[in-house]
Formats: C-alpha cells, structure tokens, sequence
C-alpha cells in the first residue's frame, strides 16, 4: 500500500556499497526505517543529500504495518533550507536535536500535532537571522511536553534534576521559567556557562524519564561549536 506522507529525516545509515537505511519521522505513519538502494550511485532516483539530518520531505512510500524496513518510492524536499547546512552554529544544534529525536521517538502511529512542532521548529531555525543561541533549550522543554513527562514549571524541573545531581542545585529557576514561557527567537541574555548547565539538565531530565536514552555524542560538538 501506497502513502503520502510528511516525514523529517532524523538519520541514516550506510548498507552495503550503495544503500542507506534511513529512520524518517513522519506525520501519518510516526517512526519508520526505509532501505534506499543505489542511492549512492550516480544513477540513483534519490540523490544522497534529501536523507541529511533534519530534512523535510514529500514521501510516498510503501509501508506494511508490522514490517522493520519500508520503501520509499517518492521523495521530494518540500522546504530547502537556506542556513542549516551552512552555518556552524544551525547546522551543530540540528545535529545535536536529531540525535535527540531519534534516542525519543519510538511510536509508530501518527501524531500530527508533534509532527507540526518539529516541522514549524526547524523552519524557525532555519530562518532564524538572530536570537536562537538558546532556541535548543526550548526546543527541549517543549518535546517534553509532547512526550508526557514535562515539568509543570522550573521550581519543579530542578527538584527533579538536582535528585540525579547535586549540580543542578544552583540552577537560576527564575531565568529558565523566563526562557521556556518565551517563543523561539526571544533575546534573552545568557552566558555560556550558564546555557551549557541548563542544556545539560535537560539531558539529565530526559535520561531520568527515558532508560533508553544514553549518552549524547553530538553534545560535545554542539558545546565547542556554541562556545
């Protein structure tokens, strides 16, 4: 059976000499992996570059329910971005939040609502000219929300987090409740000490609520690259 669907390309994998697998997020179908053969080759239907991190795709696939691995049989990037791939600072904290949602997305059934927070979050990234330094921390608070373990407020996020850790313990809760409740692209003034301790206590919230999450290997990049 054919569907069409939106997705957003979280990662890929090479196979064999020409293939990927890929692990697509979409709106209608939730969480899914495709195998694309000969998209390495210089013959292929699908050119490598629509199956970057964070792409957002047109897709018609074919996908059995109960099946590992699907096909795509269209794809079309349905917003090019103009920034992320070549601005350091975009394209470090795409990276950095793909990785995430492949550690956090697990469903496969749609759920259009998270779709269009991630689709809408990425475009916002993207077009972005100024005051994203701390859009990864909002972006973090609210997938929580979608995925049913959000804080009710900051007071109530480092009592948690300062459980797992005694670092935590002097988290300012008055400026992350200023920056969680702001809409992406808020100037809000930061030091790079300090961001770095709120991006890692929303790691260590995620680790405690999700067993499977482990460690994060694009963190460090994102850190030197922020800095």
């Amino acid at each position: 059976m054919v569907t069409k669907t939106r997705g957003i390309v979280l990662h890929y994998l090479r196979y064999r000499e020409t293939s990927l697998l890929v692990t697509i997020y979409t709106a209608e179908l939730g969480i899914a992996s495709y195998i694309e053969n000969g998209v390495r080759s210089a013959k292929a239907k699908h050119k490598m570059a629509l199956f970057q991190p964070t792409t957002l795709l047109d897709l018609e696939v074919f996908h059995k329910p109960g099946k590992g691995l699907h096909r795509i049989s269209e794809a079309k990037c349905y917003f090019p971005y103009r920034q992320i791939p070549f601005d350091i600072a975009k394209s470090s904290i795409a990276l950095f939040l793909s990785e995430i949602l492949s550690k956090v997305l697990k469903e496969e059934e749609s759920n259009v609502p998270l779709f269009d927070f991630l689709e809408d979050s990425f475009q916002f990234l993207d077009g972005a000219t100024a005051h994203f330094e701390n859009f990864h921390i909002q972006f973090l608070w609210n997938l929580s929300v979608f995925l049913g373990f959000n804080p009710s407020n900051a007071k109530e996020f480092k009592e948690q987090v300062s459980q797992a850790s005694s670092t935590f313990q002097s988290l300012d809760v008055q400026a992350l409740d200023g920056i969680v409740n702001a809409p992406y692209g808020t100037e809000y003034s930061m030091g790079r000490a300090e961001r770095k301790a709120y991006v890692a206590a929303l790691l260590i919230y995620f680790q405690v609520h999700m067993e499977s999450f482990g460690e994060m290997r694009s963190w460090q990049i994102l850190q030197e690259v922020m800095a």
